[in-house]
């Protein structure tokens, strides 16, 4: 039982460790309305997620907000430039373009986008 207990607490210690190493982003598209003067948010929409490896952008993955105007991209490692594409525009506008940190806890908020 003892070795039991003692095997558990390493694959729990491991298991958090490795988890420490990567972060969730996630971000919003809404719309402007400009007669009502509100945001609604916008679904079904198709977001790329590019990141610079050193040398060249690589696309490395894509995601579809949600119902609430919501996207995701989960696991992605720290320390690399990124920007996301939505309707053949890139985010941020300007650059320097953002770096992926790992923040307690372990998600980083891309700002809002409106369109």
């Amino acid at each position: 039982m003892k070795y039991f207990l003692i095997a558990f607490l390493a694959l729990t210690f491991l298991l958090s460790a490795q988890e420490a190493s990567a972060t969730n982003l996630r971000g919003r598209i809404v719309r402007y309305d400009p007669y009502s003067g509100r945001l609604f948010p916008l679904y079904n929409v198709r977001v790329d997620f590019w990141l610079w490896n050193g040398t060249q952008w690589l696309n490395v993955a894509y995601s579809v907000t949600n119902g609430d105007g919501f996207y995701f991209f989960n696991n992605v490692a720290p320390g690399y430039l990124f920007k996301v594409q939505v309707f053949n525009a890139y985010y941020p506008l300007q650059q320097p373009w953002s770096v992926v940190n790992v923040l307690p806890p372990y998600f980083q908020d891309i700002p809002q986008i409106s369109t």
